[in-house]
């Protein structure tokens, strides 16, 4: 009846405290017993930000009822002040108006009654209270959207500032490339030839980092296509590697990943968009390997992903012995902005992993699992 509201309960006798307060209990989310009023003061002192409404008997000892309450109008002016009371006198009418209190039951206490008079003077918290959450989602709904848009804007201009310079330092790296194989002198020639590909795999990654803040922007428009999922995983491992190699071995199907693997191993083929579902993998490879790095030593950690098909679904399983994840955060880890980083990122990552899985009729979910944590990703098979 009154599930979003906490209520303080304060009287001194035993039968009708656990009578009374047992039944009460039941309908109040939160729900305080004490057994005098000094006690209860000191217990609405201490919790006074979330006690929304107050019943008490009046005779008790250390401090009675209406003592107890007037110290508390001073703390919180407006809380609903009921008492229990046998009294009838004018004294103690005129002390309790004065007071405020807004209800009274009268003794031997008519459970009916009762809850007649908490209804009727809680039931206004419980109308405030859903209005103010009400309010708050919208604010936050308002302040989410502002931050996509702020969001989206940076990022497409960035991209694009980025994207010009960077396809002419390619190019024109490329075709140093080209002419580093036509050194006669051996030694320097694998010594450039080395570096190349060290300068190669950092555009590689920049390109990657374009691509993801490109999600954010909305602006990659690609059409689905028949694509092997076992060659999009070998890319997102490859593409990873200089990090893997500094933090965790990788095993694919139990196989240790090295750069020597065929691409096209296995076939599975699945009609979605190539490149998105490859940044879908880069996410959750490069989130696991930053959980990893927090764990043990290198040859304590392991990444291990699996492929395989069932009833005409691909499962694809990224699964790291890195402690699993908080519970306090697993249940919205593909929320925006729920990033589990204590240092970096913006919380978006798995968020767009989760949009583009959808949006390539696949499911994505995220559980606990011999204590480490696995990303579960579903597509349906292409049937030829």
């Amino acid at each position: 009846m009154f599930k979003g509201i906490t209520a303080l309960y304060v009287e001194d006798e035993k039968n009708i405290r656990d009578s009374i307060g047992g039944l009460l209990r039941t309908f109040f989310k939160g729900f305080i017993i004490c057994e005098n009023g000094l006690d209860g003061l000191k217990t609405f002192q201490e919790n006074h930000e979330k006690i929304d409404v107050i019943i008490t008997d009046i005779n008790m000892p250390k401090m009675n009822g209406l003592d107890m309450l007037d110290k508390i109008k001073e703390i919180s002016p407006f809380i609903p002040m009921l008492i229990t009371t046998a009294h009838n006198d004018a004294n103690f009418l005129h002390r309790a108006i004065d007071i405020g209190v807004t209800g009274y039951i009268k003794k031997p206490i008519d459970v009916r009654k009762l809850l007649d008079v908490i209804k009727k003077n809680v039931l206004p918290i419980v109308e405030k209270k859903i209005l103010e959450n009400e309010i708050i989602s919208h604010q936050e709904k308002e302040i989410l959207n502002a931050k996509f848009l702020a969001i989206g804007q940076l990022t497409a201009g960035i991209t694009h500032e980025i994207n010009t310079p960077l396809t002419y330092i390619k190019a024109t790296f490329e075709m140093m490339a080209e002419d580093i194989l036509d050194i006669e002198n051996l030694e320097l020639r694998d010594r450039l030839s080395e570096d190349a590909k060290t300068i190669f795999d950092g555009i590689n990654r920049i390109e990657n980092i374009i691509s993801s803040m490109k999600e954010i922007a909305s602006e990659t428009n690609l059409e689905k296509e028949s694509v092997n999922l076992y060659r999009t995983i070998m890319v997102a491992i490859t593409m990873t590697h200089n990090k893997c190699k500094h933090i965790s071995n990788v095993y694919l199907n139990n196989q240790l990943y090295t750069t020597l693997m065929e691409h096209d191993n296995i076939d599975y083929i699945a009609n979605v968009q190539k490149q998105r579902i490859e940044q879908v993998w880069i996410v959750i490879i490069n989130n696991a390997l930053d959980e990893l790095m927090k764990y043990k030593t290198f040859n304590d950690r392991k990444l291990e992903i699996f492929i395989s098909s069932q009833e005409n679904q691909i499962i694809v399983k990224f699964r790291d012995n890195a402690g699993g994840i908080n519970n306090s955060i697993i249940e919205h880890i593909f929320d925006p902005f729920k990033s589990t980083k204590v240092s970096s990122g913006m919380g978006v990552g798995l968020n767009i992993a989760q949009k583009i899985v959808h949006e390539n009729d696949g499911t994505i979910k995220a559980y606990n699992e011999n204590g480490g944590a696995v990303f579960e990703v579903v597509f349906p098979m292409e049937t030829i």
